[in-house]
């Protein structure tokens, strides 16, 4: 009995391991005529409110995803090394503060996608199973 209820326990955690994304499921994408070098570095700069112009000029437009989403957990944890309350917590810090302004935060991938193929200076993620040609993808 105790082996059966073990086993029903892995398999009801593993699928739910397997409903989540991983590191290479999530894409960072920015508008095909956006010309500047992104990596890593520069996501976490811009995510973490210490950068706040694109290197060639115009004022970055940074997307989020919803707090409860799989997807922003993931970049999240993956790309910026923090939970999402976390940087919840430091957004309201600079917001209070008057230092930046957070992510304007979408509903889905194709809201993200949308802004993004519509706006030069946008940058966002999505799961990489919604990527396509409206956009270009940075970091995978």
């Amino acid at each position: 009995m105790r082996i059966l209820i073990l086993i029903g326990l892995l398999l009801v955690g593993g699928s739910a391991l397997a409903m989540a994304p991983v590191a290479g499921d999530v894409v960072v994408i920015v508008n095909k005529g956006n010309d500047n070098q992104v990596d890593k570095a520069l996501v976490v700069k811009i995510y973490m409110g210490e950068m706040k112009t694109w290197g060639t000029g115009g004022a970055i437009a940074a997307l989020d995803l919803p707090e409860d989403s799989s997807v922003r957990a993931t970049f999240s944890s993956r790309i910026l090394g923090k939970t999402v309350s976390t940087m919840k917590s430091l957004w309201s810090e600079y917001a209070f503060s008057g230092k930046a302004v957070p992510p304007k935060q979408l509903g889905s991938d194709d809201d993200i996608k949308r802004i993004v193929s519509s706006n030069k200076n946008a940058i966002g993620y999505i799961k990489a199973s919604s990527l396509d040609d409206t956009v270009k993808a940075v970091m995978k």
